[in-house]
């Protein structure tokens, strides 16, 4: 069994909210920083984890408490030293510290502020995340709460993102989950918060894309490979798909793909939001080829050689007369553009399949075929939510939604 880590920001503090580096400074947690800690208390009451560990600064601690749990410290999980930037507001270090912060923004590996760099964030945070892997051990859960820039560090290092690392930086109490078993690490979920009830917020100049999987059809019970095969929804996929009507955040536009399940799922998030979802022939699932419809089973058995060399890493054109991981990478990355700019500055929707959104995030994030299983596809109807920002796509969150169960 994998060891579940989860990943916590510390709750909302004044320094958060003036938009200040905090750094090592000692902050307390601000009235709404107090009450985000409630909910997630509340949250993860229903599962706690076998063992809390905080950074030993006030806010990571104070948060750490509130949850309510036995807790204990570890100075590793410490935001990074940032040197004379702390308590400065980003645009004073831009006006103050130009050169510099422009070498952080291009990746370039320096001391923030003279302090610490990203590298040594990442290395200790690594070095805490992996003992406290074993400490757990398999089947064990861990809940670690730390700050913006250090799980930010430590996600990038784990997934092997080049810097800088197309992420936002978690929400305040957001929660990241880890799972890490066999097969190495994956990268459950991102930045989930679920359990408060306001959306990310918007930036200015800033287009965001809501990737919304489908709900479940029959071929997902039975373990069958789609593809273009087209599946309806089945009962439990209807009222997922009802659900999530509920728990899409207000979109302005919505777009699918033409497969029924999308279609299907589209049609009652559209109707709860007064939008007419517009099909876009490029959002559809990949193409399976001749192994469409059939199982895993099937697949290996009656197509021994290309499941051979699929399951040796090769990115093979599936069922022989299908489609690369890297094609459906291509074509998902270039109709989600075309949204992008023919909806400036507004949130849209886009209902996609597993493989097919696995695809189009793995690219954004500059991982290979090989490295994919690092990032766990999306649930049905689960949400990822891409801000199209001035430095290029960034990932906001991954399989998370209120209507899921989270909150």
């Amino acid at each position: 069994m994998d060891a579940s880590i989860v990943l916590v920001r510390h709750g909302e503090t004044a320094a958060n909210v003036a938009g200040l580096w905090q750094g090592a400074t000692d902050t307390e947690l601000s009235v709404a920083g107090a009450l985000q800690v409630r909910r997630l208390a509340a949250r993860i009451a229903t599962h706690p984890p076998d063992l809390v560990i905080a950074s030993d600064l006030g806010r990571t601690m104070s948060t750490a408490e509130a949850l309510g749990l036995p807790f204990e410290t570890d100075p590793r999980w410490r935001e990074p030293d940032v040197g004379v930037w702390e308590g400065m507001s980003l645009a004073d270090v831009r006006r103050l510290h130009a050169a510099d912060l422009a070498a952080v923004e291009r990746g370039d590996d320096v001391a923030l502020g003279g302090g610490e760099r990203l590298s040594s964030v990442a290395a200790r945070t690594r070095e805490a995340f992996e003992d406290l892997v074993t400490r757990v051990g398999p089947g064990g859960a861990a809940l670690v709460v730390s700050h913006g820039v250090a799980l930010s560090s430590l996600v990038a290092d784990l997934i092997g993102l080049a810097r800088p690392a197309p992420l936002r930086l978690m929400a305040n109490t957001g929660t990241t989950t880890a799972a890490v078993g066999d097969r190495g690490f994956q990268l459950v979920s991102y930045n989930d918060t679920a359990h408060l009830d306001d959306d990310p917020p918007r930036r200015r100049g800033e287009t965001d894309v809501v990737l919304i999987r489908h709900g479940e059809t029959a071929a997902n019970v039975e373990h069958r490979w789609q593809g273009h095969g087209d599946w309806p929804l089945n009962e439990v996929g209807t009222a997922q798909a009802a659900n999530a009507a509920a728990g899409v955040p207000r979109l302005e536009a919505l777009f699918t793909s033409p497969l029924l399940r999308a279609r299907h799922t589209a049609e009652a998030i559209g109707s709860a939001q007064d939008l007419e979802p517009q099909v876009v022939d490029d959002l559809k699932e990949i193409g399976f080829g001749a192994w469409e419809n059939l199982t895993t089973g099937e697949i290996a058995a009656g197509h021994p050689e290309l499941w051979g060399r699929l399951m040796s890493g090769e990115d093979i054109v599936r069922g022989g007369s299908g489609e690369t991981f890297s094609a459906a990478r291509e074509r998902m990355t270039a109709a989600i553009d075309a949204i992008v700019a023919a909806n400036p500055e507004r949130v849209v929707g886009v209902v996609s399949h597993r493989t097919a959104t696995s695809a189009y995030v793995n690219g954004l994030l500059g991982l290979s075929f090989a490295d994919r299983p690092r990032l766990r596809s999306l649930g049905n109807t689960a949400l990822g939510r891409i801000a199209y920002t001035a430095r290029g796509p960034l990932l906001v969150s991954w399989n998370t939604g209120r209507h899921l169960g989270g909150g």
